[in-house]
């Protein structure tokens, strides 16, 4: 074995050498070298983790605000997210330009509302009922703006979205008119009478074409033809 001894032989004589000590200024630049390099992983790591963190940060926001939107859609005027629905949809009627946009979103919302207002009844809540009620009057008030105003541009437009409204004022009257049959709460029949009344004048100033919709307009409306402020009969069920 050769080789084995050899290298037995290099290890008797590297024995007998006496060790050699690093001088005190190569000791400092060894150390200089290492402090350099633990301080440039210092300043480089946390630039790299705070962006990583912001990143991360936004990311989380825009799940958090859009699963807050959704489930905030079908919320009702007793529940926390109501006020983010309520944000939400101002957000969205600025995004409907055209009168006949804005004009189904105004119908859109007074569904809504008519839809809020049936559901607090029923859990009674009369309070926020008549809350809804009244945006419902108010969403039904801003339609007919709206026509009123595209009359005066667009006849054409105008005779559509007249008929949109009728409609839809036909069907809430229908809706409210079946509500007013299943309550008893004098502060809801109030508030439900209330609003059949003015969605009625809604319908009235829509059709009108003199300032502030009074015209002596007689045009039938979808309640057969009751003047605002009429006592509304019960439907027989």
């Amino acid at each position: 074995m050769p080789e084995a001894r050899r290298l037995e032989a290099l290890a008797e004589r590297l024995r007998t050498v006496d060790p050699i000590a690093p001088s005190p200024g190569a000791k400092i630049r060894g150390w200089n070298l290492v402090l350099a390099g633990v301080t440039q992983s210092a300043t480089r790591r946390p630039r790299v983790s705070v962006t990583r963190l912001v990143l991360a940060a936004a990311a989380a926001g825009v799940l958090l605000v859009a699963g807050a939107l959704a489930a905030s859609a079908d919320s009702l005027p007793d529940s926390a997210l109501y006020p983010l629905k309520g944000a939400w949809e101002q957000v969205r009627g600025t995004l409907a330009f055209s009168p006949s946009d804005k004009l189904a979103f105004h119908l859109e919302l007074s569904q809504t509302r008519l839809a809020e207002a049936e559901a607090m009844l029923a859990r009674h809540r009369i309070d926020l009922a008549g809350r809804a009620l009244e945006a419902l009057d108010n969403e039904l008030d801003d339609a007919a703006e709206l026509v009123q105003t595209a009359r005066q541009n667009d006849p054409a437009a105008a005779a559509d979205m007249q008929s949109r409204l009728q409609q839809a004022i036909a069907t809430h009257e229908l809706q409210l008119s079946g509500l007013q049959g299943q309550v008893t709460n004098p502060t809801a029949l109030t508030a439900i009478s209330r609003a059949r009344d003015r969605a009625l004048a809604a319908l009235q100033a829509a059709e009108s074409t003199g300032p502030n919709g009074k015209n002596g307009n007689t045009s039938p409306s979808p309640n057969g033809g009751r003047g605002s402020g009429s006592p509304h009969p019960t439907p027989k069920h």
